[in-house]
């Protein structure tokens, strides 16, 4: 499931990932960060959602508000399974989704166009 979330978020328009000194690698779009996932076992995933989610998600057993992040709406998953995969790539694709609805015009664009010609 590991390779499948990096494969969701890697294949998603105009993202960027970087590595962190904290072992995470980050993915990025417009340089505004919509997910986190820890390299070693187990492998949290952290990610961007819209209010009414967040507070659906924590109520769930095994997902948290996310450290540093959750005033801003995020949420961690304490491992990668907390969630049946389906239901994590549509809340991964949600959280791209709000990032670049949030972005410039010209970049939003800039994407709408790159998805236009996948």
């Amino acid at each position: 499931m590991f390779d499948h979330t990096l494969d969701l978020c890697r294949s998603l328009p105009a993202v960027i990932t970087e590595k962190k000194w904290d072992n995470e690698l980050r993915f990025y779009v417009g340089e505004k960060l919509f997910c986190m996932i820890s390299l070693e076992p187990p492998h949290r995933v952290s990610f961007k959602c819209s209010q009414h989610q967040f507070h659906q998600l924590i109520s769930r057993p095994g997902i948290v508000p996310a450290p540093h992040l959750a005033r801003y709406h995020w949420v961690q998953l304490k491992q990668e399974d907390m969630l049946p995969s389906t239901e994590l790539d549509n809340f991964l694709q949600n959280a791209y989704e709000i990032i670049v609805s949030s972005l410039p015009p010209f970049e939003q664009e800039a994407i709408h166009k790159m998805k236009a010609h996948a």
